[in-house]
């Protein structure tokens, strides 16, 4: 379960980000090695600093932070680089399939990648161009589209879908100091934290 508390978005000023892999790598003769990719999907990990910033602002992420529990609970993040999807191509109907999964995707001429989509708004999804009406055509939960009854896409029309999104993540870990006030000329008390890992999550 995800809580509906997303982080400021002025938070995200100055953040560093990226997609994480795994892979497994075993060193053979030679200097050969064996490549296993043992993670399918990117989990992205976001890094906050907060740098001499108003108190408010620096209580109020604390706030954040103890209404999480620390590293306890799921909140949406709004991916700073990535946020909007405008007519998105998210598979092409056979006739059968009723469900399909809103994702970005990364065009890469070798491998292009995917990256799914678990939090939606302002949702208009298409099929072969047609706007369709939500609960009369389809239901979306955790980023799936499913279409109900008679309205399952035909063999080659496209799916297609334009919204805002944002990311599942956490707190990396249950311990975020907050550095004490700092003044310069005592004309205005700030004070900074971080730097904070977030970390996708997909549950």
């Amino acid at each position: 379960m995800v809580d509906s508390v997303a982080i400021n978005d002025k938070f995200a000023l100055g953040m560093r980000m990226g997609p994480v892999f795994q892979t497994t790598t075993v060193p053979l003769m030679g200097g050969f090695e064996d490549r296993n990719q043992d993670w399918e999907i990117a989990l992205w990990k976001y890094e906050v600093s907060l740098t001499n910033r108003p108190l408010a602002e620096i209580e109020a992420f604390m706030a954040h932070i103890l209404g999480r529990r620390g590293a306890a609970y799921v909140f949406p993040l709004r991916d700073p680089l990535h946020n909007t999807l405008t007519d998105e191509n998210v598979g092409t109907g056979d006739g059968v399939t009723s469900a399909f999964q809103i994702y970005k995707t990364y065009t890469d001429t070798d491998r292009p990648y995917l990256r799914p989509i678990t939090i939606v708004s302002g949702l208009v999804v298409k099929v072969a161009g047609v706007t369709k009406t939500v609960t009369t055509h389809y239901t979306e939960s955790n980023g799936i589209v499913t279409f109900t009854g008679g309205n399952i896409p035909t063999a080659g029309q496209a799916i297609t879908v334009t919204c805002d999104w944002l990311a599942r993540v956490r707190y990396e870990q249950d311990y975020n100091p907050v550095t004490f006030p700092v003044s310069v000329g005592a004309t205005r008390a700030v004070a900074s934290a971080g730097p904070i890992i977030l970390l996708e999550r997909f549950r």
